[in-house]
Formats: C-alpha cells, sequence, structure tokens
C-alpha cells in the first residue's frame, strides 16, 4: 500500500498546543492531550499535557516502523516506557489521580494490503473503501460530556449566567467524570493503564481498491458532531474538495460567532483542532 497524497493541520486554540498530528512512510496519527484537573503542572512549565502527547510522538515515530507487532503491543510497551519517563521526572511529589496527564490517541498504520488502526478516547476515523464509508469512534467520552454540556446550557437559560459562570458551577461534574477514566463505569483513554491497549477499538481493513482515511482530534471533528455543519458522511468530500485548513477556518468562525456558548455550549470557546487526510492506493506488484 502506498500514499500518494496527504494534507494535515495541527491548530492551536492558545499559546500550548497539547494536540499532535504526524505522518511518516508507515501511518499517521493524532494525539489530544488532557492536562490533570488539580490546575498544575508538575513536570513541564506550559503544560503537562504537551509534554506527554510529545512523549508519545517521539515514541511512536521510532517505533511505527515495527510491522512484526500490532498496534496494542506498541502502545502497551510505550505506555511503561512513558510512565517510566513521567515518574522519574515527578521524582517524590505526592501525585493524586486528578494530576496525571492523558490523550485520545487514533493511530493509523497502512501494512502491505491493508490498514491497522488503534482507538483510545474521542478520536475519530473515516475511511472510504471500495466506495463504501467506515465511521470508527467511540462516544464514551462524548455522552460524558454531554452530560455536562446540558448541566451548562440549563444554568445559562434558567439562572442567566454567563458561559464562564456555568462552567465554574459544573466543575464537580467534570471532576466526577474525569475520576471514570480507565473504568469499565466511564471510558478508556491513553493514560498510564496497560488495559487500555486492550480496551481500544482495534482493527484491520483490507485494501480492495484506493483508500481515503481522515483522523481527526474531537476539537476538529466538532465541525461535525457539535456545530453541525458538515454532515460526518460529507466530511471527506469536503476535505478533497476544500481542504483542512478551509474547513478549520470555519470551525473558528462558527466559535468565534458563538464565543458566549449560548448556541454550543462546551469546555471552552476554542480547542486544539487536529486532522490528517490521507490516500492510499496498492503497491505495484
Amino acid at each position: 500500500m502506498n500514499m500518494f497524497y496527504y494534507d494535515s493541520i495541527c491548530d492551536g486554540s492558545n499559546m500550548v498546543n497539547e494536540d499532535v498530528a504526524n505522518i511518516n512512510k508507515y501511518g499517521a496519527w493524532i494525539l489530544d492531550g488532557a492536562t490533570g484537573l488539580n490546575g498544575k503542572n508538575l513536570i513541564d512549565k506550559d503544560s503537562d499535557a504537551k509534554w506527554y502527547v510529545r512523549q508519545w510522538d517521539e515514541y511512536v515515530n521510532k517505533n511505527f516502523h515495527k510491522t512484526d507487532i500490532n498496534l496494542k503491543r506498541i502502545v502497551k510497551e510505550g505506555i511503561n516506557v512513558i510512565k517510566d519517563k513521567y515518574y522519574k521526572k515527578v521524582k517524590d511529589k505526592n501525585i493524586k489521580a486528578l494530576d496525571l496527564p492523558s490523550s485520545s490517541i487514533v493511530l493509523t498504520r497502512w501494512i502491505e494490503d491493508y490498514l491497522e488502526y488503534f482507538i483510545l478516547g474521542d478520536c475519530t476515523l473515516i475511511i472510504e473503501n471500495n466506495n463504501k464509508l467506515n465511521v470508527i469512534k467511540d462516544d464514551s467520552v462524548t455522552k460524558l460530556d454531554n452530560k455536562v454540556f446540558e448541566a451548562m446550557d440549563n444554568i445559562m437559560k434558567k439562572e442567566d449566567k454567563t458561559f464562564l459562570e456555568a462552567r465554574k458551577e459544573v466543575n464537580d461534574l467534570i471532576i466526577e467524570n474525569r475520576l471514570l477514566k480507565n473504568t469499565n463505569e466511564g471510558y478508556w483513554i491513553l493514560g498510564f493503564d496497560t488495559e487500555a491497549a486492550d480496551r481500544a477499538l482495534y482493527g484491520k481493513i483490507r485494501l480492495n481498491k484506493d483508500m481515503k482515511v481522515l483522523i481527526a482530534s474531537d476539537g476538529f471533528s466538532a465541525i461535525t458532531d457539535r456545530y453541525n455543519y458538515i454532515d460526518i458522511e460529507n466530511l471527506i468530500y469536503e476535505t478533497q474538495n476544500k481542504g483542512l485548513d478551509s474547513i478549520c477556518k470555519k470551525l473558528r468562525e462558527i466559535e468565534e460567532e458563538d464565543s458566549s456558548g449560548d448556541k454550543y455550549p462546551r469546555f471552552k470557546k476554542n480547542d486544539d483542532a487536529s486532522a490528517i487526510y490521507v490516500e492510499l492506493i496498492n503497491k505495484v506488484n
């Protein structure tokens, strides 16, 4: 399988971008980091989540060529490697569950005549193959987030409070949801628990004809599943015709027009937005 075209974007929402979008000749990946909720960084002055996703970016880039082992095993081994680095850096600090960084992740790797994928968290994978569209996403995080957004919406409308005021009032619910990280009752995400690798969305899809692949962080996929500007079934088509940069600009326009969060309650006005679009063809025998 050969890659003959790709487009990518990793648009930060502020000075510190906690997303990573990267690609090499073996595959493409996106990480969407989340810093602990205790409001402090223990190992990076900017963001522990930024440190975390960059550690993973480096690790994936170095290990994607190991096609004799599957992505689950690569991730499991990576969790132990990066966990060891993290605890060596924090040393004897009193670490609590809410301090730990984590990340959503989507890995796609093309080997011979199939695509291998691995997803934890709320990243999205869209595949067009043999004139069929396949959308692969775990909605566990989205369901929990939607409960928070619904609570924020009620506070803003019934109590006539601002977006920021409503966000503060739902903080306990946000913490409650975060404590469900890597549990059967909550959601599975990339952290320091190797069991998460076994709970990921994982599979292999055989390439019969040319294949188009789009991977995205939730900050980018919001254009479809939060703001309803593009149907998810049409996102690949729109990407082909307009490019990821154009779609991201529209995304930012929507967020700016609703900067108060009245129409689309959310955790913050803008989120980091990342996506990679790849077109693949069969290798020439």
